[in-house]
């Protein structure tokens, strides 16, 4: 039955689609985009409802759901593989619709709901002509279903027991929060790539198209921060290996969006300001949201191996086609537009604000463009030679930590930046006592944590920007003038500051050591002593848990093995963390041998301070909240 009802709604919402691509009356138009949200809606809690039921004639749910899968990540698995994931997708997409149609449609003509439709059915096609999560099963296998048809009315078979969620995807809650906020942000760029190529296509140069673009751009870069912060916090305390970033190449397609999206905050500045930038920024415009196409290929195509990825059927064949589709739709508005960029005025103050900004944006460019390079280069090396090839950090480190640290260091600037050539005499003269309380903190800092010169240069420039910045905003708070995107910027920047001061520490101090260990065994370790307590199974219903307690002064955490009794993958480990604002403590059990655990124990610094600085930076969207409070 929720096969049935669901293909049936499919179809409808593409119907629905199709004529309103071809639709030109304002009602007409305004009626069915909230009917395309209404159905999507339906269609999400249609699947939701049938993996609390434990409809298993659903291919879908008896391969990534079982009848043991506790309720929280039952209901994150409707975006626990490609099909579903793609429906979250649709319901994301026809939300941003109806975003777009009330607050950003300007124009008169209805070609931006035609792009706008356009990418919608794209990924509702997909859906109904290759893979939909609402496919009825018509073959079993011995756990879940072999195969399944797309086709309503079908007579189905069900499964006793569904094969459940990849375990990595059921062991920590915020498996059902990271993914749906870093959709939001990823799909969310699709709003400045209509308003840019709907202005353009139409010859429609009037400024408004770069300041709505950079409007709809601020939220959707907010939800990539958050995704991103809260990505690399599943991986530290999910993935049991003791860190949060690995330049892994799904993290690396999250990455290039989010610097795209940074570049363009800034440039569409430039442009407003003094007319310059034009053709860059419609670049930047169309390449946000290609990118977030790209992203989807790698993730989901399964060209690259990956700890994310999934694949299924020809997605990666579908993905490529409308990736070449909406480029060469985004490089012909460019070239009917090919006059007006040549209006683009000479940049007039290199050292002002566009000039700025301009540094700026070379810097994020570059380090996207590296990004890619690196993550693209074994695909094409694999089908040339025919053997795979792995870039590993060591490439991003070197390439892209100078990038980020010139990049921190011009930060220190922005504050009251005006449009004519900055004074350094003036500016140094204005901010010495701010520089030399940050150059005594460095020095205090280097001084304890042994720093080498690029840890030096950036506890500098990191303790500069934070003090500058805390500075500027102190006398505003307290008249209570904290609204607009000059503000939002800032709180960005002094979270960037903050988690600067994480990373350093974090890169330069963490250190490891392995122990052999037994009930009741003490470990010194880091100056501190631990106490290996004994060992206690739990079971569940999806999984058998081997807990392994370890006190210090008082404070007990459990390392634990968890083993998924409908995997075939081996046990995951999930670490205890004893946590201080410096440092981390972070233990976990690498193998067990008889009654010997190997335990690997990780000093991690600066963890607790990069979370605070990344939710430092999540919080500027509160004054743009104010600025459009009525």
């Amino acid at each position: 039955m929720i096969s049935t009802i669901g293909l049936i709604l499919s179809w409808i919402c593409l119907l629905n689609l199709l004529i309103l691509f071809f639709s030109n009356n304002k009602f007409r138009i305004n009626l069915m985009v909230r009917f395309n949200l209404l159905i999507n809606f339906l269609l999400f809690c249609l699947l939701e409802i049938g993996l609390f039921i434990n409809d298993f004639s659903l291919n879908y749910i008896a391969n990534y759901s079982a009848t043991t899968t506790p309720p929280v990540y039952k209901f994150a698995s409707l975006w626990g593989s490609l099909d579903g994931s793609i429906l979250l997708w649709n319901l994301i997409l026809a939300c941003y619709f109806l975003v777009y149609l009330r607050y950003y449609k300007k124009s008169g003509e209805n070609i931006d709901i035609k792009i706008f439709t356009s990418i919608i059915i794209f990924f509702t096609s997909y859906t109904i002509f290759s893979s939909s999560p609402f496919s009825g099963c018509i073959e079993l296998s011995s756990i879940g279903c072999e195969s399944s048809s797309l086709l309503p009315f079908q007579d189905l078979v069900s499964s006793s027991q569904g094969r459940g969620p990849n375990p990595l995807l059921q062991n920590h809650p915020l498996m059902a929060i990271h993914p749906p906020i870093l959709y939001l942000g990823y799909i969310g760029l699709v709003l400045p790539f209509v308003i840019t190529t709907s202005y353009l296509f139409q010859k429609d140069t009037d400024s408004r198209w770069v300041q709505l673009a950079a409007d709809s751009t601020f939220y959707p870069w907010l939800f990539l921060t958050a995704g991103i912060a809260l990505g690399a916090a599943w991986s530290y305390e999910v993935l049991g290996w003791g860190g949060y970033w690995a330049w892994d190449p799904v993290e690396n397609v999250s990455f290039i969006p989010w610097l795209l999206a940074t570049a363009f905050l800034h440039s569409s500045k430039a442009q407003l300001n003094e007319s310059t930038l034009l053709n860059w920024n419609y670049v930047l415009g169309g390449l946000m949201f290609l990118s977030t196409i790209f992203g989807t290929f790698i993730t989901r195509s399964g060209v690259l191996i990956s700890v994310h990825a999934f694949s299924n059927g020809n997605i990666g064949v579908f993905l490529l086609s409308g990736l070449a589709i909406f480029t060469l739709f985004f490089v012909y508005t460019g070239s009917k537009n090919i006059e007006y960029f040549s209006t683009s005025k000479k940049l007039g103050n290199l050292f002002g604000k566009s000039g700025f900004f301009i540094a700026n944006n070379i810097l994020l460019f570059v380090s996207a463009l590296i990004i890619f390079i690196g993550t693209v280069y074994p695909i094409f090396y694999e089908n040339f030679y025919n053997r795979q090839l792995t870039i590993g950090r060591s490439f991003f480190d070197i390439l892209i930590g100078p990038l980020l640290l010139i990049l921190l260091l011009m930060m220190i600037f922005s504050i009251r930046l005006s449009k004519k050539n900055i004074n350094f005499n003036e500016w140094f003269q204005q901010n010495l006592l701010s520089l030399n309380i940050s150059l005594i903190i460095s020095i205090i800092i280097t001084y304890t944590y042994r720093f080498e010169y690029l840890g030096i240069l950036t506890v500098f420039g990191a303790m500069s920007l934070l003090i500058a910045g805390v500075k500027n905003l102190i006398p505003k708070i307290k008249q209570k003038r904290i609204k607009g995107s000059y503000w939002a910027g800032q709180l960005a920047h002094i979270g960037i500051a903050v988690f600067s001061l994480g990373l350093i520490l974090n890169v330069t101090q963490s250190y490891s050591s392995e122990f052999i260990v037994n009930e009741n065994s003490i470990v010194e370790f880091g100056g501190k002593t631990y106490t290996i307590d004994k060992a206690y199974e739990v079971s569940r219903e999806e999984k058998d848990i081997i807990n392994l307690p370890i006190s210090s002064n008082r404070n007990i955490k459990n390392a634990s093995l968890n083993i998924f009794k409908n995997s075939s993958q081996q046990a995951i480990s999930s670490p205890a963390i004893f946590r201080t604002v410096e440092y981390d403590t972070y233990v976990t059990i690498k193998f067990i041998d008889s009654n010997n655990f190997k335990l690997i124990f990780r000093k991690n610094y600066g963890i607790l301070i990069m979370w605070i600085g990344l939710a430092l930076s999540t919080t500027s969207f509160i004054p743009k909240v104010k600025q459009n409070e009525k």
